[in-house]
């Protein structure tokens, strides 16, 4: 099992402030929103991005879990952009569609 992390920030930005997470996810770049897109979670709305944003709009904030094949099992949406599940909640979504 792998986490991965997905943003609109750009490799550069990334890199540069990958240390301020703790993540020991891999953090990818989705700037163009071509991963956001593929999954349908372009947010056009409320939470377009700024003019000084690389993007065009931002993605709705969202935990996916995801097999190999690509398939979705299971999603949390985010109606606040600045807040995401407790990990106890994704830790238990792991545990429901993931083998030990």
């Amino acid at each position: 099992m792998r986490v991965i992390t997905i943003s609109t920030d750009s490799p550069e930005d990334i890199a540069a402030e990958r240390h301020l997470h703790g993540l020991q996810a891999r953090m990818l770049s989705d700037v163009q929103l071509q991963v956001t897109d593929a999954f349908g979670l372009r947010n056009t709305g409320f939470h377009s991005a700024p003019p000084t944003h690389e993007s065009v709009a931002l993605p709705v904030p969202a935990t996916l879990l995801v097999d190999r094949e690509g398939r979705v099992l299971w999603i949390d949406l985010s109606k606040d952009y600045q807040r995401r599940s407790d990990p106890s909640v994704v830790l238990a979504a792991m545990q429901a569609n993931f083998d030990s």
